[in-house]
């Protein structure tokens, strides 16, 4: 923390009865686990609101004047010193949301269940054994092809070049965690399974939160599970402008992922209350709307996705596409975050990496390295691809590497009900809207855990704390975007990984249209109050929803998440607009290719994951058949 505010005064953020809750103490795991440069940021942010009510400072003041600084920022305060406000809270939520005795008063308990059996006679799929022997024993490895990533995209690539007969090494810079070793703690669980412990940020006004997983199986150990078929036109627009043939067909593709990952839909009478609410504000509105498909099989009840499943009912990569390619021969190396490509007269030949950083300690590092005999796959998503590419010194001849940065932007909506909702009861994320896909708009009910969402209620103090109590009757839906904005991935001077995305006013303006039709949506389903996440805008009265779609508000004052980085590595048959060709081999290197998100030339509109394993196993199969 900035020095001189140490622990957080009364009024900074709610305080349960009986006992004060320090989330300071809380959050020291988090800074412990976090980069110096974003600690260094974190630091000075803090500072800089210290000293925001000049020419006292914030933590010198009385609690009372405390207290009323706040609410005047929150009511009446600049944008920046709002976003600074803001800032705070999220901290503050973390900690303060990760405390039991918080936990308890609101009655949020974090379970998952699965059936014994569904309808149609089947079983829930037993776990697989572990992946063991994941700790390098040398200090190098050869192959034929090394895979960085195991993400969906990393999994798929390995699967079916393994299973090809090829010799396959997968790395992972994150740790290996399963069913029997998930953290427990949101603050644990974030620093082991997300990259900068789920403080990755697009900066930009507004500054976009995109969080990452960094584990044995990528995101898909912390997503929410969602499989969505990329939409026709999406395929189509893919074919024509970007000479993607193969985009046409993709059907079988699709159904033979969704039978690998045991897809299907929500049951909506088991869905919980937060998805229902979404269905019935629908209904009685008159507009599309469907249950949501995950890869979760016969699962009942999740509150725990963004923590890792604790039952591992959903098929993320480490219990679905991974024990299928060590079955087939491959190696997977968890803890080892490859450095370098290693090239030899323009062809890549391997990889230069660091093993044993799970550890966050510079002692604890070796190198380590892995020779490929016929090529590297990159899949460290759209973010860790070109960030690697960069610091290898390679450089696209179309100049387009890290550009293209896509995300999907999103709102998180929320609306409190005069009846127990229990978010986190059922599926979390459940149902969806999609009436407005032209607008590029879609809907997903969507609940967020504690110690992650009280953040975003309104209000400081006692009305703060009021609202995070009544955590159990309230409802929330994500607003997505199909972006046309766009960012870029680059390295920052000391060669740290920088994120910088612009939004456009008409992707602003549609993302107001979609908190618009969320509000009208909940008062439809019997919503008491709804929070908009506009900063100044605390609540958004029925009566004022017109009102805010004819005069938007400026962009940065709009508080988004992202979930869905894609673009900044894209296929396209012309060297000179893309940065990989049809068959995911870089334009300008031999024997080096990509297979992940960061492949996909366009926005999608939905959730990714089963596009990026349907494009990366197409990928792997044109590149074990050029290798037979």
């Amino acid at each position: 923390m900035a020095p001189g505010l140490g622990p957080l005064p009364p009024g900074a953020g709610p305080e349960p009865a009986p006992e004060a809750v320090d989330p300071v103490t809380q959050l020291a795991p988090l800074f412990a686990a976090l980069p110096r440069s974003t600690v260094t940021r974190i630091k000075l942010g803090l500072r800089v609101f210290d000293w925001l009510p000049f020419p006292w400072r914030f933590s010198r003041s009385s609690p009372e004047a405390r207290r009323e600084f706040l609410r005047r920022v929150e009511a009446d305060g600049s944008p920046s010193s709002r976003d600074l406000l803001l800032f705070l809270k999220v901290l503050c939520g973390i900690g303060y949301g990760s405390d039991r005795r918080v936990q308890a008063a609101v009655g949020f308990e974090a379970t998952c269940a699965v059936e014994a059996e569904d309808a149609a006679g089947r079983p829930p799929t037993p776990m697989r054994p572990p992946l063991g022997g994941l700790e390098p024993s040398g200090s190098e490895e050869e192959c034929d092809f090394v895979v960085i990533g195991s993400g969906a995209g990393g999994a798929a690539v390995a699967t079916v070049l393994a299973e090809a007969g090829l010799e396959v090494v997968v790395l992972e810079a994150g740790p290996y965690l399963d069913r029997t070793s998930y953290p427990e703690e949101p603050i644990a669980a974030i620093t082991s399974l997300y990259r900068d412990a789920g403080l990755t940020v697009a900066m930009g006004r507004p500054a976009v939160p995109t969080p990452v997983g960094r584990a044995v199986g990528g995101t898909t150990v912390i997503n929410s599970g969602t499989c969505f078929r990329t939409p026709e036109p999406v395929l189509e627009r893919w074919a024509t402008e970007h000479g993607i043939e193969w985009a046409r067909a993709l059907e079988r593709d699709f159904a033979e992922i969704e039978e690998m990952l045991d897809v299907r839909p929500v049951d909506p009478e088991r869905m919980g209350r937060n998805g229902q609410l979404l269905r019935e504000g629908a209904a009685a509105l008159g507009v599309e709307h469907a249950p949501l498909r995950r890869n979760a099989g016969a699962c009942v009840q999740c509150s725990s996705c963004p923590n890792g499943c604790r039952l591992d009912a959903k098929r993320a990569m480490h219990v679905s596409y991974l024990p299928r390619a060590v079955a087939a021969g491959a190696r997977l190396r968890a803890g080892v975050e490859a450095r370098r490509i290693a090239f030899e007269r323009g062809r890549a030949v391997g990889v230069q990496c660091h093993a044993g950083v799970a550890d966050q300690s510079a002692g604890g590092r070796r190198p380590f390295s892995v020779r490929a005999r016929r090529g590297v796959v990159l899949a460290g998503g759209a973010f860790g691809t070109p960030e690697l590419l960069l610091r290898s010194g390679f450089r696209s001849p179309s100049g387009e590497l890290g550009h293209n940065l896509r995300i999907h932007p999103a709102c998180w909506v929320g609306a409190r009900f005069a009846e127990e909702v229990r978010g986190w009861e059922g599926i979390m994320q459940s149902y969806a809207v999609s009436e407005w896909e032209a607008q590029g708009v879609l809907l997903e009910a969507t609940f967020t855990p504690l110690a992650f969402g009280g953040q975003w209620l309104p209000g400081t103090g006692a009305e703060h704390q009021q609202r995070l109590l009544a955590f159990d009757h309230l409802a929330s839906t994500g607003v997505h975007l199909s972006d046309r904005s766009s960012g870029r991935v680059g390295l920052a001077g000391d060669g740290s990984l920088r994120i910088t995305y612009q939004l456009t006013r008409d992707d602003s303006r549609r993302l107001v249209f979609g908190i618009a039709r969320a509000a009208e949506l909940y008062y439809a389903a019997g919503a008491r109050e709804v929070y908009p996440q506009v900063s100044g805008i605390a609540t958004l009265p029925r009566s004022r929803i017109a009102e805010l779609e004819a005069a938007p508000p400026p962009r940065r004052a709009l508080r988004l998440e992202a979930f869905h980085p894609m673009g900044t590595a894209r296929m396209d048959a012309d060297p000179r607009r893309g940065v990989t060709d049809t068959d995911g081999a870089v334009h300008g290197a031999a024997g080096l290719y990509v297979a992940d998100g960061s492949l996909l030339p366009s926005s999608l509109g939905v959730n990714p994951m089963i596009t990026i394993i349907a494009i990366a196993s197409r990928v792997a199969g044109q590149i074990a058949a050029a290798t037979a």
